[in-house]
């Protein structure tokens, strides 16, 4: 402990200096009062969260909180379950007193937002956790109704009520990042660790377009920036798990002079070969990682800021164990420059425009795999090499009267894409082959978007969303060209999408306190560079080669969706219903032009299938049993059916759900989980011979304490009983780690 403590000690050791004089800092006392912007009705336990810092603090029953803050200027962010999230800038001096006065708007569509920088878990909130969370996996895994992919003890790719890859979209403050692997191994959730995190935002359906034109939902990974509340700040952790042998360690810290801050921060993460339950452990399970970010933010006058930022992202040594092949490295680097305006009005609260430039490149590489014993590709080495260079800029504009908003989006963007393969045999008399994957596709992208809230009467509140892309594409390698043009007997592979997307929804609040919502949608969803110009693109799921199709039409879903939720000082509830029927469903069927199609080498194009329905819902509760004690539980379930097919769709996750009692007292805080899954025997026959797979009941058990001034210690066992047990999303039946021991030591100042 001690040889720890110095290290972190001379780490930040000048942070000390800047910091002790902020001790003579005359303390201002802040009260304000948070009510509902339309009753005027207080709202009993809302967040009060100065960003950057651990200093928060809830309200009472009547709406009251209180804030003890030395001079300076300070970002709040208000916010409470069901409401829309708001933030606001706070400038002390000595003589400055006067109480403030916050409304918050009903949110008119159910937004899942996960906070991970700033006070104590919200109450109320069901996605909030008293314990360690080692990746944005654990974050997202939280909110009901997402699931995940895996494919490896890395690289997990988000499920949204039954819907994945291109029908979800994925960015990271709002900025675009395209995996470069065509087998999806590097989805972006990968590029952005959990320290980075400042808020995680996840709308489901297409009831939210501001973000992307996407009919499964939209998550936002929203990352840490500059603050300018502290001179000099810093902080440190390690951490150790035993399941796998992880290590890991962060460092990170800022420095603000006058109008300029910068913020940077460093971690990294070793893996080996992970444990199943009561199982030895899994061969080449392992992985290693580090990613690192810097910002500079330069406030001028009082209205502007600029902040350029640098985000790096290195995995290698990826093991996929139930894969044909690993990532031998994969790399992403992502630069924006963000302008942000908050003029002396409140018709237009903010203005924020931002410029990026992004890269991503991944090998994959097969060499330490005893390639004569597998039947896909036997006797083959087959090294892949992916990249996508994505420019774009984003521009949103708020505007406010009253109760009314605005929130107006211009959106554009180039992808262009490239991926191929080469083929090794063992054998020396058997000459090397090349496959080109994707022969430099480019992508284009505008859109415009409007959303706009409106209180209709007393209690009642409307939401308008509506959005236009026009996506022209095209391949421009001759290679490539040739081989597409062949296949389809095109002589023109360019193709331009028009789409539009239009949402409504409603939001009616109840006498006793609760709020009814509705929510309607007409929305698409455009093809992905893969699905039109993908050449042999080798499918995990169904085992099949796929090959692109220009001519795919864009999926369109009708959605529905009943909500109610009710929060109180003691009790929240959130439940919803929903529908999904997607019309021209993009599938795949067997290639009846290429000749050859055996149990080994098996060929597919990508086409639109006539429809496919989704239904299901969600369901969460918490219950606040002691100030310091509070139960929570959610549970979801989709189904799912391939009407053209007339049989279940392929990867819909079973009814799940988890309760927790968590309880948090003076220094310490505890959780106790139990997180459990039904057996999922509805699967895919004809479309991917799935199959089904087990229920299963897992304990978890953590806890924390603070040590002493920046000190802090979590530890836990995930997977108490060490049951041995895979998820239905797992490729190949991948089981889950077993009995997990893990230790975290942090030290801030």
């Amino acid at each position: 402990m001690l040889k720890f403590r110095n290290i972190l000690l001379g780490l930040v050791l000048p942070a000390c200096i800047g910091l002790s004089s902020m001790e003579l800092h005359a303390q201002n006392t802040v009260h304000g009062h948070i009510l509902d912007a339309l009753t005027g009705e207080p709202l009993a336990a809302a967040s009060v969260t100065v960003l950057g810092t651990n200093t928060g603090t809830t309200t009472d029953n009547q709406g009251h909180f209180e804030l003890v803050l030395p001079d300076g200027n300070y970002r709040l962010r208000i916010s409470f379950v069901g409401y829309t999230s708001t933030e606001m800038t706070l400038s002390l001096q000595p003589a400055s007193r006067a109480p403030l006065t916050i409304h918050l708007l009903p949110a008119v569509i159910a937004v899942d937002e996960v906070v991970v920088q700033g006070a104590a878990p919200r109450i109320n909130d069901p996605a909030a956790s008293s314990h360690h969370l080692k990746a944005t996996e654990d974050l997202l895994d939280r909110v009901p109704g997402a699931d995940f992919i895996q494919r490896a003890n890395f690289a997990w790719e988000p499920v949204v009520r039954g819907l994945s890859g291109g029908q979800v979209g994925l960015v990271i403050d709002g900025i675009k990042v395209i995996g470069a692997c065509v087998d999806k191994m590097d989805p972006s959730t990968t590029d952005v660790v959990v320290e980075k995190f400042e808020k995680i935002e996840k709308t489901k359906c297409g009831f939210d377009q501001t973000q992307s034109s996407q009919i499964g939902g939209t998550i936002n990974l929203i990352t840490q920036k500059p603050r300018f509340d502290q001179p000099l700040y810093a902080d440190a952790e390690l951490s150790y798990g035993s399941v796998a042998a992880l290590r890991q360690g962060r460092v990170s810290g800022g420095l603000t002079r006058g109008n300029t801050s910068v913020r940077g921060s460093f971690s990294y993460k070793e893996a080996g070969n992970f444990s199943p339950g009561g199982a030895e452990p899994i061969p080449n399970s392992g992985f290693k990682k580090n990613n690192y970010k810097f910002d500079l933010s330069q406030r001028i006058g009082s209205r502007h800021e600029l902040t350029a930022s640098y985000l790096g992202d290195n995995a290698w040594d990826v093991g996929y164990p139930v894969l044909l092949m690993d990532a031998a490295l994969a790399k992403a680097k992502i630069y924006s420059l963000t302008h942000t305006w908050r003029p002396d009005t409140h018709f237009i609260p903010r203005w924020e425009t931002k410029v990026y430039f992004n890269r991503v490149d991944h090998w994959m590489s097969d060499f330490k795999r005893d390639v004569r014993e597998r039947t896909v590709m036997r006797a083959m080495n087959m090294p892949m090499f992916g990249k996508t260079r994505t420019t774009g800029a984003l521009s949103k504009l708020e505007l406010e009267h009253n109760a009314y908003r605005l929130e107006v989006t211009l959106d554009a963007y180039e992808t262009k894409s490239f991926g191929d393969m080469w083929m090794f045999s063992v054998f020396e008399d058997i000459p090397d082959m090349y496959l080109l994957n994707l022969g430099d596709v480019r992508v284009r992208h505008g859109a415009i978007a409007a959303d706009f809230i409106t209180p209709l009467r007393t209690g009642l509140t409307a939401r308008l969303g509506l959005r236009l892309d026009h996506s022209p594409r095209t391949v421009q390698r001759d290679e490539a060209l040739a081989v597409l043009q062949g296949r389809w007997g095109v002589g023109d592979l360019a193709q331009s999408y028009t789409l539009g997307n239009v949402s409504l929804s409603l939001t009616q609040e109840l006498g006793f306190g609760g709020r009814l919502r509705l929510s309607l949608a007409n929305v698409g969803r455009l093809p992905t560079h893969v699905e039109n110009y993908g050449h042999y693109v080798y499918n995990y799921v169904d085992g099949y080669f796929y090959t692109g199709n220009p001519n795919l039409k864009p999926e369109r879903s009708t959605q529905v969706e009943l909500g109610f939720e009710k929060w109180t000082s003691k009790v929240g509830i959130r439940a919803s219903i929903f529908s999904n029927h997607v019309r021209h469903y993009i599938g795949g069927r067997n290639d009846a032009d290429l000749l050859g199609n055996t149990s080994a080498l098996r060929f597919r194009t990508y086409y639109n299938s006539s429809a496919a329905f989704l239904t299901g819902g969600e369901a969460s509760i918490v219950v606040v049993l002691r100030e310091w004690l509070e139960l929570t539980g959610t549970a979801s379930y989709t189904h799912g059916q391939n009407l053209e097919l007339d049989e279940p769709m392929y990867l819909i996750p079973p009814h799940t759900g988890w309760t927790s009692l968590r309880a948090m007292r003076n220094k310490w805080r505890g959780d106790l989980e139990a997180r459990m899954a039904m057996p999922q025997n509805r699967v895919a026959r004809i479309f991917a011979d799935e199959d089904g797979t087990d229920g299963y009941f897992v304990v978890n058990v953590r806890g924390g304490t603070t040590l002493g001034p920046g000190i802090d210690l979590s530890a836990g066992i995930d997977n108490l009983f060490d049951v041995n047990y895979h998820e239905h999303l797992s490729f190949g039946n991948l089981p889950n780690p077993g009995r997990n021991f893990y230790l975290t030591l942090s030290y801030s100042i």
